[in-house]
């Protein structure tokens, strides 16, 4: 593949990328430099459903009146969260649990 075919996919890349998209798929048919045909796919992934977070005490596995990152673990959205949880520290505690929504 030559450096035209290169940029020209690049560049149809980046502007599907930079359009918005929501929780649409959305298609588009480009063409690269030589004529043929490029598709690009955008789109959010579907969301996932864990439930409801788990009680405090049941993620506080060594009953220290803290989540740690290793028990936040045990629950996907804590760990996706707990820098913003735990406000960039290294514990989570009850309080900070009680106030964060995952939803």
């Amino acid at each position: 593949m030559n450096a035209v075919s290169c940029a020209a996919i690049t560049a149809s890349i980046l502007f599907a990328a930079a359009t918005p998209s929501f929780a649409q798929d959305t298609v588009r048919h480009l063409a690269d430099a030589q004529g043929s045909e490029v598709i690009v796919r955008t789109g959010m992934p579907a969301p996932e459903h864990y439930g409801p977070k788990p009680d405090f005490a049941a993620l506080d596995r060594d009953h220290d009146g803290t989540i740690s990152r290793e028990e936040a673990e045990a629950f996907i959205p804590l760990t996706n969260d707990f820098d913003f949880v735990a406000q960039n520290g290294s514990r989570i505690s009850a309080r900070q649990y009680a106030q964060w929504d995952y939803r």
